[in-house]
């Protein structure tokens, strides 16, 4: 029975979206969480992906936008070629997002806080929040850390570590275990891997039906071959776009979608348009129809972002990874590798091998090749969050 079926309000719950990095991944994880337990809670989503969010964030659900990063820091808006908005050093622009984020909490009392992918925020933003906010609170994490970065000691070392420890209810890794084993992996304390459990994979599911219509609709026969690349957001997957564009001419029977990201910084000179079509290729911008083109495709050529892989996993697809994160240690290169073991990938941190592995990709497609096990993969992340939120907030049934 829904709770205001029963005379009381709905709980209330707060996301905030981790925008320290360089892609929407966090976002479109988020709110695939807030969509699945909106109506028992009020789902507000805090984020400073703007042009993002209004793709990511569910329709039934709400969301406030924080200045990003990206607009406050001159570091990183040189990056595209901007200035900032406004002219901060880094502690004042962690001084106005903390009061931001402290008024919302406040004007909005939540009974659950989500926290994406660092305790703190990236700059320790929301640590007052977390503290001194009465409610339930949860980590959620992909599992997988880029460790050359240091996660571990940002996740789990210092304060990060002992505000875990004191005031997190949970943390939730969006992981099946059978691929990455989070606890087993990192060197945590008993009193943190207590609270750690494997959620399964946080995705939306793409129904089998809607993989045939976005083959029908992109006008594909049987036996057409389709190859879909992306770089995710596209922020440092430039390289790995151009090197797709370069392929295109030489399969002229080959059917492609190339899709840059919202934030890659390759030129786009077409004004009013999103998408380009020339010959064999369709070019887009950006596209929400990214989990209908990864599972429909053959091929996916991808930077090996989470929501990109199992976006392709719930397809048929073989899959092909160029990382632009290249260290071996790091979440990109290491969940893709562990997931070979399930479905026919290769991943290499060298973008020189594109051609050849592209080339064997195409060439074994319709072979029976090794024994596909995406099947075995645990896909129901939010159905699992779902289930402990409720029982930890105790509504029945």
């Amino acid at each position: 029975m829904a709770a205001e079926a029963a005379g009381r309000p709905p709980k209330r719950a707060i996301f905030f979206v981790y925008d320290g990095g360089t892609g929407v991944g966090h976002l479109r994880r988020l709110g695939c969480i807030a969509r699945r337990l909106q109506g028992r809670l009020s789902c507000l989503i805090v984020t400073g992906h703007r042009s993002a969010a209004h793709w990511f964030v569910p329709e039934e659900c709400e969301y406030v936008h924080l200045p990003s990063w990206d607009s406050l820091l001159e570091a990183k808006a040189r990056y595209w070629g901007r200035r900032p908005f406004v002219f901060l050093d880094e502690a004042d622009a962690v001084r106005l997002r903390k009061a931001i984020l402290t008024a919302v909490v406040e004007a909005f009392e939540p009974d659950v806080i989500f926290v994406d992918h660092l305790p703190l925020g990236a700059g320790e933003e929301i640590a007052d929040v977390i503290k001194d906010t009465r409610c339930l609170k949860y980590l959620v994490t992909r599992g997988v850390l880029n460790e050359t970065v240091n996660l571990r000691e940002l996740v789990f070392g210092g304060k990060a570590g002992r505000y875990l420890d004191s005031y997190y209810h949970r943390i939730l890794v969006a992981t099946d275990r059978k691929v990455f084993d989070f606890a087993a992996q990192y060197n945590i304390s008993p009193e943190i891997r207590e609270k750690t459990v494997h959620t399964g994979y946080v995705t939306d599911s793409v129904p089998q039906g809607t993989v045939k219509t976005a083959r029908e609709d992109r006008g594909l026969k049987d036996g057409d071959t389709w190859v879909v690349a992306s770089a995710g957001g596209g922020q440092l997957g430039e390289p790995l776009i151009e090197g797709c564009l370069e392929l295109v001419r030489a399969y002229p029977d080959v059917t492609f979608d190339i899709v840059q990201g919202p934030r890659s910084n390759i030129a786009w000179t077409w004004r009013h348009r999103d998408v380009i079509e020339t010959g064999n290729l369709r070019l887009h911008r950006e596209t929400h129809q990214m989990p209908f083109f990864h599972a429909g495709a053959d091929l996916v050529v991808s930077s090996g972002g989470y929501n990109s892989l199992l976006e392709a996993l719930q397809g048929n697809a073989k899959i092909l990874c160029f990382p632009f994160w290249k260290d071996r240690r790091d979440e990109q290169y290491r969940h893709a590798a562990r997931l070979r073991q399930f479905v026919d990938l290769d991943v290499s941190v060298d973008l020189s091998e594109l051609p050849e592995l592209f080339a064997r990709a195409i060439g074994s497609i319709g072979s029976r090749g090794v024994r596909d096990r995406r099947a075995e993969l645990d896909f129901d992340g939010t159905g699992a969050i779902e289930r402990i939120v409720h029982r930890d907030l105790g509504l029945s049934g």
